[in-house]
């Protein structure tokens, strides 16, 4: 049972009721345990709520094969689902640190009890499981959405910590210190949204996947039977994978079927050794000194 958690819509299944569960927790002991920190916790599982269900669906598209509207498959769903999930912790961001600022200047201090702390303390340990979870599906997969998701249960380990520093300090005799928590908490939201929306920003851009996994491909195409040299290799990122594009020489005295043998050969052993590339497409030139 527990691998079927181990795939992108298995954690992104079992990301979505741990968050409804630790919200309907949150809620009860901030209103109950009178945390401003932790209801502000509690919006932001509220939040990852619906991030949740978004990467679902995106995890869901971009693995959909390529279609006539689609040639080169839906991988960026994957990326667009990634930003989605930015947007909601900027709008949570700001949302909770204008609350924690509306507290702090107008004095509605309140002392939390020990249900805020200890509902603290289990949202921490059970967030940071599902972190190591999701993160090593989203590494695997190659994911932008599980891996954005993954960063997000980070997130609110250190969110639910801080809230945990701010209501401690609060019940130590210093109960601003809870709204404070409530800002910091806002911060760090606002920090991970946007890390997130440039990774994937990039992404959507038609990214290279880099000088490094070219020159990797270029070596690797080098030592194919056939090929006399490699006149270039560029690369784009779509979603999860790559799509490459090559230019070889070959013997300018061979067969046009020969050449074509020669391509197939250099798509089929680019695709065997680099599972993350889902396809080449190889120009042929006539090589020349």
């Amino acid at each position: 049972m527990f691998s079927s958690f181990k795939t992108p819509i298995g954690s992104t299944k079992l990301g979505l009721v741990v968050n409804i569960l630790l919200f309907i927790l949150k809620i009860v002991a901030g209103i109950f345990g009178r945390s401003q920190a932790l209801l502000a916790d509690a919006l932001n599982s509220l939040l990852d709520i619906v991030a949740n269900i978004v990467v679902w669906l995106g995890v869901k598209i971009a693995d959909r094969p390529p279609d006539e509207n689609h040639p080169y498959g839906h991988g960026n769903a994957d990326n667009l689902a990634a930003v989605f999930v930015a947007i909601v912790l900027t709008i949570t961001g700001v949302y909770i640190g204008s609350e924690a600022i509306d507290v702090i200047i107008n004095g509605n201090y309140r002392t939390p009890t020990w249900l805020a702390t200890v509902a603290a303390i289990i949202t921490i340990v059970v967030k940071l499981g599902l972190f190591r979870l999701t993160d090593n599906v989203g590494k695997k997969y190659n994911s932008p959405a599980v891996l954005a998701n993954a960063q997000d249960h980070r997130s609110d380990a250190l969110i639910s910590l801080s809230a945990l520093f701010g209501i401690t300090v609060a019940q130590l005799g210093l109960p601003i210190f809870d709204p404070i928590a409530g800002l910091w908490i806002a911060l760090l939201i606002l920090k991970q949204a946007i890390k997130i929306l440039r990774e994937n920003i990039q992404t959507l851009m038609v990214t290279s996947p880099g000088s490094v996994f070219e020159k990797q491909i270029t070596e690797h195409i080098k030592r194919i039977d056939g090929v006399k040299k490699v006149g270039w290799v560029k690369g784009r990122i779509v979603g999860s994978g790559y799509y490459v594009d090559t230019a070889v020489e070959v013997d300018a005295s061979i067969t046009v079927r020969e050449g074509h043998d020669i391509a197939r050969k250099i798509r089929k052993s680019v695709n065997e050794t680099f599972p993350s590339v889902h396809d080449v497409l190889v120009h042929v030139n006539p090589y020349s000194d």
